[in-house]
């Protein structure tokens, strides 16, 4: 029986959610960047010079955060594998990174960021038994 099936559960879920959060708000900042480069479209919606810039400007900002958010769901799905071999210095990682996460993409971060809290947490509080 694995002593930390449930950490290294939470922790793959975590981190392929995490992924999948990261490909949407990619998605998601890229496809706003394009749409307000159409002057057609910004034209039509009554937005105009100094404002377009700004939008494109946080829509990239946007792209460069989830791509970091991509990142540390892809890092997640590794410390998934990892938790089995130390514990404590993993939990703590995989806590740091559910929290890091809120503050990079927000909301697309619930499901990832509060299942990796949790094995985080999990790791940290949970004592094995020696004859595992």
């Amino acid at each position: 029986m694995n002593p930390r099936k449930t950490e290294f559960v939470l922790t793959l879920i975590a981190g392929i959610t995490g992924v999948i959060a990261g490909f949407t708000g990619i998605m998601g900042g890229g496809l706003m960047t394009a749409a307000l480069s159409s002057s057609e479209l910004t034209s039509e919606a009554g937005i105009y010079g100094s404002d377009v810039d700004a939008i494109v400007s946080a829509s990239g900002i946007m792209v460069v955060v989830a791509s970091f958010a991509l990142i540390i769901g892809v890092v997640l799905f590794v410390f998934a594998f990892l938790i089995k071999k130390n514990a404590k210095v993993f939990g703590i990682l995989t806590l740091i990174l559910g929290v890091v996460g809120f503050f990079l993409v927000g909301l697309l971060w619930i499901v990832p960021g509060i299942l990796a809290i949790i094995a985080g947490i999990m790791c940290l509080a949970r004592k094995v038994p020696d004859f595992y």
